[in-house]
């Protein structure tokens, strides 16, 4: 809920009628008290504003005594707007403090909206979740990213894990994430990147892949743009999660049969890999901006600047490169010719995506120039 909304909660009804009698009972008791103290005691009542300002004060109890009435009408007025102004008062303070801990609550209850932006929202939970979460943290070091999870956790777990990265403001939303209502929640509208677990805490690897597609389709129906990483647990459903628009594809174990095999035929290597993506080794495969003055050079003069200057290895490098739909090209009037070449794309069975494909160059020739949107792939 942002500040909008609780400031829309806390001028509720109920709290206005108590803002209204509390104006109402410091304007009758200015009135009054002006009425009784005017003749016998001008000095301090001058005039109504000074019996605004007595009013106010002795309402909320604050006892300043630069004004006090001397006449018995006046004390009788001082005595009811004492009693008055701290039944009012109470019931504001409770009101107001009743809506925040309401708030709290469905906060904590994964019942409230999240206005995060530029978030990574986890959808699903398994056994590798808090750790995933945890190489989030590592990796980004200085600049940690905001995570929302989206899940149906009991109460007692999700709390568990808020408690271990409490100090992330880790946020959480209650629901079944292959529906709008939680996504919306989690204002999908303004994040990042969208990671579907499989889940695996309610339900089998095959129905967890089915939920991890059912979520792909709503998401990318609703969202074109929304990076999406899906995480499925059964290799044959791999096609069909890409066919659904995914971005990345990841398969639970998929390289377990070849670090195994090989680790026999080239021993060592499983060691090598471990090494490589480790979030807490020293020497790991990451991604680095190329400074602009680099960028039309070759390749060549690429892996030299980096191992001079940062002492590091540079394997290739990768690129976000958004392919052009049919509504970049075709006009908005819908005329006959725009028509007839949506049609023939379709009748070609080809479709012009509208997301975003990630290029990887490994090893290029040394005579590669270097494109103005591609990132380094270095050891570091």
């Amino acid at each position: 809920m942002g500040l909008i909304e609780t400031l829309k909660s806390i001028f509720s009804k109920a709290i206005v009628r108590i803002f209204l009698a509390l104006t109402l009972l410091t304007v009758i008791a200015a009135v009054s008290v002006l009425h009784f103290e005017g003749i016998r005691n001008p000095g301090e009542y001058r005039g109504l504003w000074d019996s605004v300002w007595w009013a106010l004060v002795t309402v909320f109890t604050v006892g300043y005594g630069d004004i006090r009435p001397i006449t018995i009408g006046g004390r009788i007025v001082g005595i009811f707007v004492m009693i008055s102004g701290v039944t009012l008062v109470s019931l504001i303070t409770a009101t107001i403090s009743s809506i925040f801990v309401a708030k709290k609550i469905r906060e904590d209850q994964g019942l409230e909206s999240i206005k995060f932006e530029d978030h990574i929202i986890i959808c699903g939970w398994n056994n590798r979740a808090e750790s995933i979460i945890e190489t989030f943290y590592t990796l980004a070091k200085q600049k940690a990213p905001k995570i929302i999870l989206v899940n149906e956790l009991p109460e007692d777990e999700i709390n568990t894990v808020l408690d271990r990265f409490r100090k992330n403001k880790i946020k959480f939303i209650r629901g079944d994430y292959t529906r709008n209502a939680p996504l919306e929640r989690a204002n999908i509208k303004a994040a990042k990147t969208i990671i579907l677990l499989p889940n695996l805490h309610q339900f089998d690897p095959l129905v967890a892949d089915e939920k991890t597609l059912l979520a792909t389709l709503n998401i990318k129906s609703t969202y074109p743009k929304k990076k999406v990483v899906a995480f499925i647990m059964t290799p044959e459903n791999e096609i069909h999660v890409k066919r659904a628009k995914a971005d990345e594809v990841f398969v639970s174990d998929q390289y377990v049969d070849f670090l195994l095999a090989g680790d026999i035929i080239e021993p060592g290597l499983s060691n090598v890999v471990s090494k490589l993506f480790s979030a807490k080794s020293d020497h790991r495969i990451s991604t680095v901006t190329i400074p602009s003055r680099l960028k039309g050079k070759s390749f060549l003069e690429l892996t030299q600047f980096y191992k001079n200057q940062h002492r590091m290895v540079v394997l290739g490098v990768v690129s976000e490169v958004e392919s052009v739909g049919v509504s970049d090209f075709l006009s908005s009037d819908s005329s006959h010719l725009d028509a007839f070449i949506e049609r023939k794309i379709k009748e070609a069975g080809k479709t012009l995506g509208e997301e975003s494909k990630v290029i990887v160059n490994l090893n290029p020739d040394d005579e590669y120039i270097i494109q103005e949107n591609e990132k380094a792939i270095v050891l570091l």
